[in-house]
């Protein structure tokens, strides 16, 4: 797939993801951040990353709303990060 084409598709969730009304103002904060990085040159992996390590506390509790919870796995359970990380839980 065209990493363009991928930064694009994330882009376009995390922007639909900040305009739903059901999601937590940090868990919004949070992916407001990561959408201005990538908009800002961020690097794709490098950005999910870091939202990914920031949303993991409350991810393990079952503690997200349940939109921001199937992006969080979509981008865990992505090859995105290697070997190791998405697939271990």
């Amino acid at each position: 797939m065209n990493k363009t084409f991928e930064k694009e598709e994330i882009l376009n969730e995390l922007y639909n993801l900040i305009l739903d009304r059901n999601i937590r103002d940090w868990e919004r904060q949070c992916l407001l951040h990561t959408k201005v990085q990538l908009e800002n040159q961020g690097q794709l992996a490098d950005e999910l990353a870091k939202l990914e390590v920031t949303l993991r506390p409350l991810a393990l509790r079952y503690n997200l709303t349940p939109k921001v919870a199937e992006f969080y796995q979509k981008i865990s359970n992505s090859k995105l990060f290697g070997r190791g990380v998405g697939g271990i839980i």
